[in-house]
């Protein structure tokens, strides 16, 4: 329950603090988005178990939060296109506290027009962002259903869910398929108390959008930000707050919704 003070207003740690001891697993957890999502968690209070399929880039992310004195960081390498990951990550959420939130941000962003995409490539892409949250949102679903306890699973979809930007026939596809299935799985879970929303971020500044000045893609980026509402890039935190609010009692009454986090790019 959220406190409220002498003067009548809210005291917001309350929710947040009602995580603390309990599990938060976050996909695609090695860098960006992921990363930060998964440290926010750990400041919490809350044991984090960070999940991909790169290795090597996961022990770097494990050894920053370590380093940062979080110690209830976990990590394993599980690659959600396969069904092969499954067991080993239901022996992994098994050894940790009760699990109170499950956030599928793994995936793989791709460039193809409609007449240029091959369907490999297509079909790819669709178990990367759409088959692999299937199957996570399956093993947090089973492990809510374990403990008898509510829970919420966050999808990150993306702007075009509702936006046609060119060169994005798989990715938007499968995003949108996504956004579909946070619909279908709050419908169908919200009577056992799981809850299930989606983020959908713009223009965030990570790795994969620090192109050179010079650089066309940089050049459209800017071009399109001038024209935004709030005309700046999203950042990690950006998400990884609107995510926290998702996860938490704050949003106790709010399932199968979809929160742009783009700086208003989608009404434009």
């Amino acid at each position: 329950m959220t406190a409220v003070d002498e003067q009548g207003g809210l005291t917001l740690n309350q929710p947040f603090a009602g995580l603390a001891g309990r599990t938060a697993v976050v996909t695609g957890a090695a860098r960006g988005i992921g990363e930060r999502i998964a440290a926010m968690f750990l400041e919490l209070g809350m044991s984090v178990l960070l999940v991909d399929r790169d290795g090597a880039a996961l022990d770097v992310a494990l050894s920053r939060l370590v380093d940062d004195g979080q110690v209830n960081a976990h990590g394993v390498v599980a690659d959600l296109s396969s069904d092969s990951c499954i067991p080993v990550l239901e022996q992994e959420v098994a050894t940790l506290p009760a699990l109170a939130v499950w956030v599928n941000n793994a995936g793989r962003v791709s460039h193809h027009s409609a007449a240029e995409v091959d369907v490999e490539t297509f079909e790819e892409v669709l178990r990367d962002n759409t088959s692999s949250a299937v199957r996570g949102s399956q093993v947090a679903f089973r492990q809510f259903r374990r403990q008898d306890t509510p829970g919420a699973i966050v999808n990150i979809t993306s702007l075009v869910t509702d936006k046609v930007l060119p060169q994005r026939l798989s990715y938007s596809t499968s995003k949108a398929a996504l956004e579909n299935v946070t619909r279908y799985t709050a419908q169908e879970w919200g009577r056992y108390g799981v809850r299930v929303n989606a983020v959908s971020p713009g223009y965030i500044d990570t790795r994969l959008t620090a192109w050179a000045d010079d650089d066309p893609r940089q050049v459209a980026k800017r071009a399109t930000l001038e024209q935004i509402a709030l005309p700046r890039a999203g950042t990690v935190d950006d998400i990884a707050h609107t995510v926290l609010y998702l996860a938490s009692p704050l949003a106790s009454y709010v399932t199968g919704t979809q929160i742009f986090v783009d700086g208003g790019w989608h009404v434009i």
